[in-house]
């Protein structure tokens, strides 16, 4: 299934943590198509540095709650701190969808609850999958442009 995989970095050197978790997430998952990066301000959270963010897409047949664990793994490897929401991180790795899975858990909600509202990544995915859609929301395109015009 088509995984698509949000990555952001705002502490020590944030292009080389992309790299890194890149390369991790590909040992996991095989070959991946790879947004360029974008710089972004950061969204809530408390002042802090700007973000390199990218998106990665990749086929996976884990399923959705095992590939998020993961995930969760890489960042805990890559020294992540959750100790503020929204708050500084080393790096952040977000599972936006997973085919066409509808999932609402305590663990788990996909496609990713706030990715349809978030320019940091509907901009790389567009990039990279232009026809890309986020079931039940519409396509990424549109979905930029309504937040794009706004602003």
């Amino acid at each position: 299934m088509k995984a698509v995989i949000a990555l952001g970095s705002n502490l020590e050197n944030r292009r080389l943590n992309l790299d890194i978790a890149i390369t991790k997430l590909e040992a996991m998952l095989g070959e991946l198509i790879v947004s360029p990066y974008f710089e972004t301000k950061p969204v809530g959270g408390p002042a802090q540095d700007d973000f390199i963010n990218a998106v990665v897409i990749a086929q996976s047949t884990l399923p959705a709650e095992q590939l998020l664990k993961e995930l969760l793994a890489i960042e805990d490897q890559m020294g992540r701190v959750r100790d503020v929401r929204w708050g500084p991180r080393i790096i952040d790795l977000d599972l936006i969808l997973l085919g066409d899975q509808v999932i609402d858990t305590v663990f788990l909600k996909l496609p990713h609850p706030l990715a349809a509202s978030r320019e940091f990544v509907l901009e790389p995915w567009l990039a990279v999958d232009p026809t890309g859609e986020i079931p039940g929301k519409g396509s990424i395109k549109s979905l930029l442009a309504s937040i794009q015009s706004a602003s």
